[in-house]
């Protein structure tokens, strides 16, 4: 769908509308994917879809319905839905009123050889990581997808917001016997993902995880890898909302009152941003209702400089509005990964993390379980495998003990794997509060 066809329809619906205010969002999808599992691929998929959502105020009473059919008729009965349920709806006290015509940054993150990978391209990647498992008695698992959006909002009083992207995903799990081994990232090109790498990485890590021994919970020195911070980074931002943070609900709460922006709430060696212009994890132009999206500083040198603000929350507080980023960049040092292991005297290596849950939003405190590698450190070589943990912990503890960092690597984590996240392998320390017997 292109800028002139949203809009086209867009407008038309408009025309139809007798509310108040009326708003109008389309998403166009295209999403093709393989799995493949125990050796032998198993499903192999290419879905699209379009779906049109009209919400309408009248004063202060909203109301919303969806389709995905465009003839003029079908417009209609939508409009007419959505206007129904505002009528009955009841009042919300905390509208804002729709947003106005608004400039936004001209970006474009959509790359056609991605979002139009031909199936026999997924299924020469699944076929090289079954003929490896094959080959080497291991057993693979994976999924690979690749996929095109286009988002568009355009409203009553004047608004119009188009953007574009596409997206890449891959990972794929290798099984022995007693152990487990992962690899896997996202992108916004098909060229900038590496398959065949993954593959490799994944087969290495389940063939070291042969024979791992038991250590005693307890807190460690270890390397989170990248995928395993980008999952704490996903749970700090989900703490940052600065109505939380002034109700007393977050860690970012101040005592006495107010938010913690402008002090110190991690190790000076943190700095993480949002930054859609960034091509290397590149963000959509327009974010909560219509609010573009711009670089903001989240955490700077330690500090935390920012939180998201709601339109309302912003009016109430005379802050302006922020709206929820769109990727997270955490700054590195220098190196890599191997450069980070080949430093470490005595540690614990961690290859990503697994169902992880909220302890108590004050402290930002999780669980969750290490997963598809864990491998003990010594004199800076990888000397054997170990046994999963069920860890208790939190970003923020986390990120405030780091002793070292990697070079920023494109990560994905296993609570977002869609989301757009830079991060480094990190040295810290790290609480593990029981055994796991998972593999």
């Amino acid at each position: 769908m292109t800028r002139d066809e949203a809009r086209s329809i867009i407008d038309r619906v408009l025309k139809m509308a007798k509310s108040d205010e009326t708003s109008v969002s389309i998403e166009a999808n295209r999403e093709a994917n393989i799995r493949y599992g125990r050796n032998e691929v198993s499903t192999s998929g290419d879905t699209s879809n379009v779906v049109l959502e009209v919400r309408s105020t009248f004063g202060r009473r909203r109301g919303g319905a969806s389709i995905n059919q465009f003839d003029d008729d079908s417009l209609r009965r939508v409009v007419s839905r959505a206007e129904e349920t505002a009528r009955f709806a009841r009042e919300d006290p905390e509208y804002m009123g729709m947003l106005g015509a608004q400039e936004y940054d001209v970006r474009d993150a959509y790359d056609e050889a991605t979002a139009n990978t031909p199936p026999e391209y997924r299924a020469n990647i699944a076929a090289k990581a079954i003929e490896l498992g094959t080959k080497r008695n291991l057993e693979t698992a994976g999924f690979f997808t690749n996929s095109g959006t286009v988002e568009a909002l355009g409203n009553s009083k004047g608004l119009f917001a188009f953007d574009r992207s596409t997206l890449t995903t891959f990972s794929n799990t290798v099984r022995t016997p007693g152990g487990s081994g992962w690899a896997g990232t996202n992108a916004d090109r098909i060229a900038d993902l590496d398959p065949i790498r993954m593959i490799d990485v994944a087969a290495r890590k389940a063939e070291l995880s042969r024979n791992a021994r038991q250590l005693s919970p307890g807190q460690y020195p270890v390397i989170l890898e990248p995928s395993a911070v980008a999952d704490l980074l996903i749970y700090l931002s989900f703490a940052m909302d600065a109505r939380s943070a002034d109700e007393g609900r977050t860690f970012f709460a101040k005592k006495g009152g107010g938010t913690k922006i402008g002090e110190k709430v991690v190790s000076e060696k943190v700095t993480i941003l949002s930054d859609p212009g960034d091509v290397r994890a590149p963000g959509p132009v327009f974010g909560n209702e219509g609010l573009p999206t711009r670089r903001r500083a989240i955490i700077e040198n330690g500090v935390l400089k920012s939180l998201v603000y709601s339109r309302f929350w912003a009016q109430k507080m005379n802050a302006e509005p922020v709206p929820t980023p769109t990727n997270l960049i955490m700054k590195g040092g220098k190196g890599t990964l191997e450069d980070l292991v080949r430093n470490t005297k005595d540690g614990i290596l961690v290859t990503r993390f697994w169902y992880i849950r909220s302890l108590d939003p004050q402290a930002i405190l999780l669980t969750g379980l290490t997963r598809d590698g864990v491998f003990k450190i010594e004199n800076g070589k990888i000397r054997h495998a170990v046994k999963n943990f069920r860890w208790n912990d939190s970003p923020v503890s986390v990120l405030s003990k780091i002793e070292a960092m990697s070079q920023e690597y494109r990560a994905r984590g296993s609570e977002a794997e869609d989301f757009a996240i830079i991060c480094p392998a990190i040295r810290t320390k790290f609480n593990f509060s029981s055994l796991s017997e998972a593999v």
